[in-house]
């Protein structure tokens, strides 16, 4: 038996056409990060605490898109040059001291905007467990399938971003190196691992369903990720959590390859 694969049929494959070879790294970080997506997080941060102090916050309080930018650099610079606690970043012990720190941003201001750092000034209570985030992160997953198109091989899985702390959605996953965390389901690009899209699992709040029912909800999974790439000729793999005959029949018919391990009791 041979099965009949459909051709790849791709106006375009890679990084968007628009970024030129001369581009810098920078260029490259404000394709997720852009102004646009952190002016969103000033305006969210700056109300959230208007409202915390009944609307008497003081302009200097304020914050604005380059400093946020610097506080963002100032974070991600602690994951390589580890210390002990936050206030040692700006330590000045001559054995303990980081001058780059304190040059970027002002210890105390630092600690106030952790406290401010908001991604939605709304305090409504909601069915959804990521509300508060809710924005960021589909402004995240429009950035990742904007800037990248995939070439034919496609894969979905489970990852699990490591977190200890307390959270009603943490998942126990043992097989995963991390075991407790933050569950997620990846679309990504074989040839590249480019992550096209994201769902991040918030347990029974993560309504996916789709109209064909005979896929259940695994099923629902896949085709809410593929559909921007369905009718294509991609070719999606996957493991037996998803696998069934119903969703590669939907897949096939949309012009999509489908591979891979099965249950010996999956039925559909």
């Amino acid at each position: 038996f041979i099965p009949k694969i459909h051709q790849f049929t791709p106006e375009h494959t890679g990084i968007i056409p628009n970024i030129i070879r001369s581009a810098k790294i920078i260029d490259f970080f404000q394709l997720f990060v852009s102004e646009k997506f952190v002016q969103f997080i000033v305006n969210e941060t700056n109300e959230y605490w208007s409202k915390k102090n009944n609307n008497n916050m003081k302009d200097t309080e304020k914050t604005i898109l380059p400093e946020l930018y610097c506080f963002f650099a100032v974070s991600f610079l602690m994951t390589r040059n580890k210390k002990l606690s936050l206030v040692e970043y700006w330590s000045v012990d001559k054995l303990l001291c980081s001058d780059v720190f304190g040059e970027i941003m002002a210890r105390d201001r630092y600690f106030k905007l952790l406290a401010m750092l908001h991604f939605s000034h709304d305090l409504t209570s909601t069915n959804d467990r990521l509300h508060k985030i809710r924005n960021v992160v589909d402004m995240l997953r429009k950035a990742f399938s904007q800037s990248f198109y995939p070439y034919q091989q496609l894969c979905i899985d489970e990852s699990l971003l490591l977190y200890k702390g307390r959270l009603s959605f943490k998942q126990y996953i043992p097989s995963k190196r991390s075991r407790f965390g933050i569950k997620s389901f990846i679309l990504s690009d074989c040839r590249t691992g480019y992550i096209q899209d994201i769902i991040v699992y918030a347990g029974s709040s993560t309504m996916i369903n789709s109209e064909n029912k005979a896929i259940g909800k695994s099923g629902a999974i896949v085709e809410l990720l593929m559909k921007p790439y369905l009718g294509k000729g991609h070719t999606l793999f996957v493991d037996n959590w998803y696998s069934s005959p119903a969703l590669f029949n939907l897949l096939y018919n949309n012009y999509t390859n489908a591979c891979g391990t099965v249950k010996k009791r999956r039925k559909g």
